[in-house]
């Protein structure tokens, strides 16, 4: 009896106790989920206003073009678990957090373990706080004191509550210190391996993951011996979960730690500010630029520029004319040339454009009737409505017709295809295609570059001649809406195409892969711009070269200056598909000066000088001049007639032939003696020699200074002639 009685007690007096306990837990149970409810609301977790990451511009193949840092200096790159490499966040997780995706934001062994450690040992041992307790850290620094520690907790209970597991490792990974300036796995790993984390090795990772410990002491730029302690005692840890060999993990505690600062990348530096300025809230920016035809670029204008004064800037722009994506873009010689005025992005600028408009000009007096290839006009000194234009190199040919007056760049007859086309008339032209050009009010000098106009308009405007006459406008991000405005005719742009072609290049026989380049130089008043824009039928490239305080530059021309820096540049293009083909609205004709008429409809006697001509659906208009009547049609215009009188020279010249190579022969098989030079013949004399695309200073060449091989020679005027020898 009493044994039973002793057995009711004890279980009465167990269950008693565990009904206090119970309830003592469950008290303060509801004692902490109210204190952390309050202290919840009276302190709320706000992460996002402290948000503030670096802007990356991108390459469209990923390569990153430049970076900004934050505004406290810091480069910063955000970058989520899926964009570093899978050994990263092993050794990550296994070093810093084994049980992050199982715990609350709070681990309470690691805790009990770091405080047992740090009391008894009287220093600290390890560290108990989770990836979730350093992102709160991070965002919310505190004392290393127990109530500093407090609110850690606190806060690290907050971001499990508000954020999932990958959002909070999203933070870590784009947060955490990694030395200096450098935060976030992925910055670290551009900074000190030149890569993307993406691509780190387990060696790599594993010293990115020791960083954040002390991040000043584990810099491998400036403590390699401390930071090669700590990589390899994360190696050590990790080696189970990165599944390593004994003969790995051997391997990699021995090698170096290849770690050293890379300096951020710096390419389209320009560009990339602008994006930055119009997309102020990306952090990642990705453009169209091609980043080796970039880097290739950079380093053409690089070259040139060593040869230039030092004052001279230039700007080039590459379009991919089917898509109007800016595939390269170079605003300045070098942005950290302060003489140079390399800050200033000249493809926004405004400069006389000289003669690039030229081909516009034609293209739409085509398009309006008033001309076709082989019309006549004037190259003689002449007034237009009180304007008297000059020509660049001061000298008269009289009669020329329209192709030949566009590759040689003449000024009067431009002038006088404009004056009957209308000034306002051009300039509203191009407006309705997006070009603006910038004058007070239209007049005949917009012929000669009196007007202002931008780089990146006319990259825009000569893609019409490689789009059938549609401009295309300039696209930078994926967003930019693709624009497209017709401006000319097909048969317009093809006839002004053609003709722009047959101009040669100015520093090599032809362009490489045999690409034919339709181009256009134009040099300002004052030597102040050097322009050179041309268009195949997949790219448009521009290039300017000038001073950007519009200071003169006397003996700069688009030809000798910028137009050798186009070819460079279109040589590095990827090889095109044939050309354009003929439309059917363009057909050839022969036509009769002075009348400008088909030869079909003119006698013969009044047919003094038959001319072949490409024409609009075969309208073939009168010779432009002022007249009062249909009378003096077959008469040559008076302005013609009284320079031929004054200047003693005939009205027709006799038509240009062919340029040929008289000698060498083709194939010629030579075999050189002491002394010989071999003497370079052409029928035209002032033709410009290579030799193996390389121009020659004489027309002619040391043999005996040559090794045995086969060889080209060239010459060439507005065309270019070319054999072969072999040297025995």
């Amino acid at each position: 009896m009493r044994l039973n009685r002793v057995r009711r007690i004890g279980r009465g007096l167990f269950n008693l106790m565990i009904g206090r306990t119970g309830k003592i837990c469950f008290t303060l149970l509801v004692l902490v989920v109210a204190g952390f409810a309050l202290l919840n609301a009276r302190y709320p977790l706000d992460i996002e206003s402290r948000l503030n990451t670096s802007v990356t511009v991108y390459a469209k193949d990923g390569d990153v073009l430049r970076q900004f840092a934050t505004d406290s200096g810091i480069y910063r790159i955000p970058v989520n678990a899926k964009q570093v490499s899978d050994y990263y966040l092993t050794c990550l997780l296994e070093y810093e957090d084994k049980y992050f995706y199982h715990h609350l934001g709070v681990n309470p062994f690691s805790l009990v373990r770091a405080v047992y450690q740090q009391l008894r040992y009287g220093r600290v041992i390890s560290g108990g706080s989770t990836i979730t307790m350093q992102v709160a850290r991070l965002f919310y620094p505190h004392h290393r004191t127990y109530a500093g520690k407090l609110q850690q907790i606190f806060r690290a209970l907050q971001l499990e509550l508000n954020y999932s597991k990958d959002q909070i490792l999203t933070l870590y990974l784009t947060y955490a210190p990694m030395g200096g300036n450098i935060e976030g796995v992925e910055a670290a790993s551009q900074r000190y391996f030149g890569k993307s984390a993406q691509y780190l090795s387990p060696a790599e990772a594993a010293l990115l993951v020791a960083i954040p410990q002390r991040p000043t002491l584990h810099r491998p730029d400036r403590y390699p011996f401390k930071a090669f302690e700590m990589r390899n005692k994360v190696l050590r840890r990790a080696a189970s979960a990165l599944a390593l060999s004994d003969q790995d993990l051997t391997l990699m505690l021995e090698s170096p730690l290849n770690a050293s600062r890379h300096f951020a990348p710096l390419h389209a530096p320009l560009l990339a500010r602008r994006l930055k300025t119009a997309h102020s809230q990306r952090s990642k920016i990705d453009t169209f630029i091609h980043y080796t035809v970039q880097v290739d670029v950079e380093q053409v204008l690089k070259s040139r520029a060593k040869q230039w004064s030092k004052p001279l800037s230039a700007a080039v722009m590459v379009m991919d004319n089917r898509s109007g994506e800016v595939i390269a873009y170079k605003g300045s010689a070098e942005l950290s040339d302060s003489d140079r005025f390399g800050y200033v992005d000249m493809t926004r600028a405004s400069r006389s454009p000289g003669s690039t408009l030229k081909p516009f000009i034609y293209g739409l007096a085509l398009d309006s009737g008033l001309v076709d290839s082989g019309s006549l006009l004037l190259d003689v000194p002449s007034s237009f409505a009180g304007y008297s234009p000059k020509n660049f190199d001061h000298r008269f040919d009289g009669a020329i017709r329209l192709d030949k007056a566009l590759q040689k760049s003449k000024n009067v007859p431009a002038v006088q295809v404009l004056y009957y086309l209308g000034p306002s008339e051009f300039v509203s032209a191009l407006a309705k295609a997006h070009i603006e050009l910038k004058t007070e009010q239209p007049n005949l000098a917009i012929a000669l570059g009196g007007v202002g106009v931008r780089l990146e308009d006319l990259v825009a405007l000569f893609s019409a001649i490689g789009r059938e006459g549609e401009v295309i406008l300039p696209r930078y991000v994926a967003s930019d809406a693709e624009q497209t405005m017709p401006l000319l005719s097909p048969g317009s742009s093809w006839i002004i195409r053609s003709i722009l072609q047959d101009i040669a290049p100015p520093d090599r026989v032809k362009p490489a892969y045999g690409r034919k380049i339709a181009w256009k130089t134009g040099t300002s008043y004052g030597y102040r711009d050097a322009w050179a824009v041309g268009s195949s039928e997949r790219y448009t490239v521009g290039v300017w070269i000038g001073r950007p305080d519009g200071a003169p530059y006397v003996g700069q021309t688009g030809a000798n200056q910028a137009g050798p820096v186009l070819f460079d540049i279109f040589d590095l293009l990827p090889q095109e598909q044939p050309e354009l083909t003929r439309p059917a609205s363009v057909q050839a004709r022969t036509i009769c000066w002075p009348s400008g008429l088909d030869s079909t409809l003119v006698k013969s006697a009044d047919c003094l000088q038959p001319q072949p001509s490409w024409t609009l659906k075969r309208h073939t208009p009168p010779t432009l001049r002022d007249r009062s009547s249909w009378s003096v049609m077959h008469q040559w215009p008076e302005p013609l007639e009284h320079w031929a009188r004054r200047s003693g020279r005939a009205l027709v010249e006799a038509p240009q032939t062919q340029l040929t190579i008289l000698a060498p022969k083709n194939n010629s098989q030579i075999f050189p003696y002491q002394g010989q030079v071999l003497a370079l013949q052409a029928n035209d004399s002032n033709a410009v020699w290579y030799l193996n695309d390389q121009p020659l200073e004489l027309p002619s060449l040391d043999l005996i200074n040559m090794p045995a091989g086969q060889y080209r020679i060239s010459a060439c005027n507005v065309r270019c002639d070319s054999v072969s020898i072999i040297l025995h």
